[in-house]
């Protein structure tokens, strides 16, 4: 009990590891996400066995420490997600395939992946509508080298697994048996066609591939203005013209770029 009274997070601390997320991350956090980062700290202290958080901070912000650098990003950038979520995005995503010839080669980016159901979710409805012997690639990309790791095994928790109908169960995971009679997996057919890099949407070359859909969802809430503005250039930059950027709900491009225009809620369309 003692030992965990000294887990106490002050402001200059909070101060100092903000200012490391943001110079490697590009997160800007706020004052509200204080007990977040005391909370998700608070095991590599444990872990490490040191008494403040001062000492943890000395440790990140060496350079010779890269490795628990990547763990302290890991940590801090790790969010929930799931299947099919902010369905509008994925109907969008049909009729944008619908008014394209099947045989045209579409690439799409999925920039924030996590855990991995964005990808994968694109990738089934990429499968129901141009089938898997048809010309379509899948990017999927995060900054957690951990929860990168998680998407690419593909393998879910069942009683975790949120917004995917019975019919897309049955078609596209695949049942674990004995001790892993818990969790389902994503079927190998569909995991070739995605490709899982580690990239910082910030300092990372831009891919040599031109996108027609680019998914960057529920992250750019977190950068500063700038930072946001700086970010969705590159973006865009990496989009075919004519084509799009989806964000989340809660992220409003008004007033960030101006090569972008709105053509649903939360749907962008590069000109």
């Amino acid at each position: 009990m003692n030992m965990i009274k000294q887990f106490s997070l002050n402001d200059q601390e909070f101060k100092n590891f903000s200012q490391i997320i943001e110079q490697y991350a590009g997160i800007h956090m706020t004052e509200g996400k204080k007990a977040l980062v005391e909370g998700r700290l608070r095991k590599r202290l444990v872990a490490l066995n040191l008494q403040t958080y001062n000492e943890y901070y000395k440790i990140v912000r060496d350079d010779n420490n890269k490795v628990e650098r990547q763990l302290f990003i890991d940590l801090l950038t790790t969010n929930e997600t799931w299947f099919f979520r902010e369905e509008n995005h994925f109907n969008y995503l049909k009729k944008i395939l619908h008014e394209r010839n099947p045989q045209q080669v579409m690439n799409i980016w999925s920039a924030a992946c996590s855990s991995g159901q964005e990808p994968y979710s694109i990738a089934m409805l990429m499968a129901e509508e141009r089938e898997l012997t048809r010309p379509w690639n899948i990017l999927a990309t995060d900054i957690s080298n951990k929860i990168l790791n998680t998407a690419k095994k593909g393998v879910y928790l069942k009683k975790n697994i949120k917004g995917l109908s019975k019919t897309r169960t049955r078609r596209f995971m695949l049942n674990g048996v004995r001790s892993m009679s818990e969790y389902l997996a994503i079927a190998p057919e569909l995991k070739k066609r995605i490709e899982f890099q580690s990239y910082n949407l910030i300092k990372s070359p831009l891919p040599h591939v031109k996108y027609d859909v680019i998914f960057c969802r529920n992250v750019l809430i977190y950068f500063d203005k700038d930072t946001k503005r700086k970010v969705v250039e590159r973006l865009s930059k990496a989009l075919k013209t004519d084509d799009f950027l989806f964000t989340g709900h809660s992220e409003s491009l008004h007033g960030v770029y101006d090569n972008l225009i709105v053509v649903n809620p939360s749907i962008y369309q590069r000109v």
